[in-house]
């Protein structure tokens, strides 16, 4: 049975806004501008950047006009052009992930995975007897999550294998950083599975409800009021407070994350004051 170790947080540097209404916002010292990047967007969620197009891709939930219920539609944003289109033909589009290495773009649905071709538009269905896809995560290769399993998986060689050492641990979401430790979370908070030593480690309660990694593989996660990053030393800091963020993904020295109906960027700014 792996040794389950609660872990303090350590927290520094919180953001905080610099007049209420204002378009500033200082974290960890550093003046930033905030930018409004598309509007009329529910609940963008599941965001991931392909560094080799600059694009961001994303979740939100739209009416369906026949039953009218939500359901859940896949897009992008091109984050030089501002150019926004829907991706069609993915069956309850939830979850995107890129392999920025070998330039591939992953879709999660509610029946698998898909590999997106920017040329053709066309989302191809790449493993058909999959699972309602929760989350991807690509390091050295792609993981995922699934509903309602709430297990996390690898997809390689069009084969999905289940991750031994969680074999019967509940996980909603997972990231892995340079050493691959593996980060997940579920409903009891936030857990380091070690590399070395394959102990599971407990880090805190936190609320996640993203992963992200930038374009160095530095590993950052999301609550609804908060931005989080976890340093080489695998300690947990919080950067932000903010309200009603979904998700959110790093493009260099800019944050960008959902909240209500935005995708919002923070950029840093020499301005002092609003």
């Amino acid at each position: 049975m792996k040794l389950i170790i609660t872990l303090a947080l350590l927290a520094a540097g919180h953001a905080h806004i610099i007049k209420p209404a204002c378009d500033l916002l200082s974290i960890q010292s550093i003046i930033y501008q905030k930018e409004v990047l598309k509007e009329n967007v529910n609940d963008p969620y599941q965001m991931a950047i392909d560094y080799n197009t600059n694009t961001l891709f994303f979740s939100f939930s739209a009416a369906n006009p026949i039953t009218e219920v939500d359901k859940f539609e896949q897009a992008y944003l091109n984050l030089k052009t501002n150019k926004f289109h829907i991706i069609s033909g993915i069956i309850g589009g939830f979850a995107a992930t890129v392999d920025n290495n070998n330039h591939k773009v992953y879709l999660g649905g509610r029946n698998g995975i898909y590999e997106y071709d920017y040329e053709a538009d066309k989302a191809t269905h790449v493993n058909p007897k999959g699972y309602s896809i929760w989350q991807l995560f690509f390091k050295d290769k792609l993981y995922y999550t699934a509903y309602p399993q709430e297990r996390v998986y690898t997809f390689e060689g069009g084969n999905s294998t289940i991750v031994p050492e969680l074999r019967h641990t509940m996980v909603q979401l997972v990231a892995l950083d340079n050493d691959h430790n593996m980060y997940f979370s579920n409903s009891s908070g936030l857990f380091r599975l070690n590399k070395s030593d394959k102990l599971i480690v407990k880090l805190g309660e936190y609320n996640i409800n993203s992963f992200t990694a930038d374009i160095n593989g530095n590993v950052y996660f999301s609550t609804p009021s908060a931005f989080y990053n976890i340093d080489k030393k695998k300690n947990v800091h919080q950067l932000a407070d903010l309200d009603d963020v979904f998700g959110l993904v790093v493009d260099g020295d800019n944050f960008i994350y959902g909240s209500g109906d935005k995708i919002i960027r923070l950029t840093p700014t020499t301005k002092k004051n609003c």
